[in-house]
C-alpha cells in the first residue's frame, strides 16, 4: 500500500472534543500553517528532515491522519499529534475542580473536551508571541502570513500551496529594513532576526529550555531573550513545552475574562489573577485557555 493512502489511528482520551479543538483553531482568524475544511484540518509538517501534509479528521472513538504529501513516518505523525491536541493529559482532575467552583462549573460540559492546542515548535511560539505583542490578533495573523509566504517553503496538495514556518536559518540572514518592507515595527524586526540567530547559532533549543528543572528556571532563562517578557515566556512554556501552570500575565483576553467574572469595571491586579487561579494550582494553563474560550 502507497504511504499517502494509510490511515494512521490515534484513540481519543476520554475527555475529548475534535470540534472543541477545531473551534479554537478556526476563531475567525487568517492562520496560514493549518487549514480547516469542515470536520477536518490540513497541517504541513517538517520535523528532524521529514516534511509532508497530513490531514486529521475523526471517528467515533479516534483521530484519523492521512499522509497526503511527503515521506513523514507513522511515528513522527503519531507523536505531533499527540502533543498538538494534547491527546496523554488525563483532565478528571482538573473536570472536578471546575465542577466544584460555583462560576466555574458550567465550562465542564459547555466546553467539554476542549484541549490545550499546542505549537510544538519553540522557534515558531516565540517568533508568533513577537508578532502578536501589542496589536490586535487580525493584523498579527496578516504579519505572520506575510513572514511565512515570504520566507517558508512549501509543499502543493490539489493545486494549493501549503506553508512550512521559515526555518531560523533563513530569519536569521534578515535585515531590519527587509521586515520594515512588510510592515513589521523595528523592535518586533529586531527580536525575531535576534531569536532565529540564537536558534540558528545553537545557543537555543527547546531541548535546552526543556532540560531545565522547574518553571522558574524556564522563566528566567526565556526572559533574558531580548524581546521575551514574562507574557511570552509563560505562553511559549504552555504551549510549546505543555506546562500545566502556566499564567498569560498581561493578556488582554485573560484580563477582560477574569475582569468579567470579579465584576470588576478594570483590568485585575496580578494579585487578583493569582487569587482566582489559586484553586486550580497545576491546571492554570488549561483555566487560561478556557478562559480564553468565554471570550468566543
Amino acid at each position: 500500500m502507497n504511504s499517502t493512502s494509510k490511515h494512521i489511528l490515534l484513540p481519543k482520551p476520554n475527555i475529548f472534543s475534535f470540534s472543541e479543538c477545531l473551534h479554537f483553531l478556526d476563531r475567525g482568524y487568517d492562520d496560514c500553517l493549518y487549514t480547516l475544511a469542515g470536520q477536518q484540518v490540513l497541517k504541513p509538517l517538517r520535523i528532524n528532515g521529514e516534511k509532508g501534509l497530513i490531514e486529521i479528521s475523526e471517528t467515533a472513538d479516534a483521530l484519523k491522519a492521512r499522509l497526503l504529501t511527503g515521506t513523514l513516518s507513522p511515528a513522527t505523525i503519531k507523536q505531533y499529534i499527540t502533543h498538538w491536541f494534547d491527546l496523554e493529559r488525563d483532565l478528571q482532575p482538573f473536570y472536578r475542580l471546575l465542577n466544584q467552583h460555583q462560576q466555574l462549573s458550567k465550562m465542564s460540559s459547555k466546553y467539554h473536551g476542549l484541549r490545550l492546542m499546542g505549537i510544538p515548535d519553540l522557534f515558531e511560539a516565540l517568533c508568533w508571541c513577537v508578532i502578536g505583542q501589542q496589536i490586535n490578533l487580525t493584523f498579527a495573523y496578516r504579519l505572520k502570513r506575510r513572514l511565512v509566504e515570504t520566507y517558508g517553503t512549501s509543499t502543493t496538495y490539489k493545486s494549493e500551496q501549503h506553508f512550512f514556518f521559515p526555518d531560523p536559518e533563513v530569519l536569521a540572514t534578515l535585515t531590519v529594513d527587509e521586515l520594515r518592507e512588510k510592515q513589521f515595527s523595528r523592535r518586533k524586526a529586531e527580536y525575531i532576526i535576534g531569536i532565529a540567530r540564537q536558534f540558528a547559532g545553537d545557543k537555543l533549543s527547546k531541548h535546552d529550555i526543556e532540560a531545565l528543572a522547574g518553571s522558574d528556571q524556564r522563566l528566567k532563562r526565556l526572559t533574558k531573550i531580548r524581546g521575551v517578557g514574562p507574557w511570552t515566556a509563560n505562553y511559549v512554556l504552555m504551549k510549546s513545552l505543555q506546562q500545566s501552570d502556566c499564567i498569560t500575565y498581561g493578556d488582554t483576553g485573560l484580563q477582560s475574562a477574569v475582569s468579567t467574572l470579579l465584576e470588576l469595571d478594570r483590568k485585575p491586579t496580578k494579585e487578583e489573577i493569582d487569587s482566582f487561579f489559586e484553586p486550580f494550582a497545576g491546571w492554570e494553563s488549561y483555566l487560561n485557555i478556557y478562559l480564553w474560550r468565554t471570550l468566543s
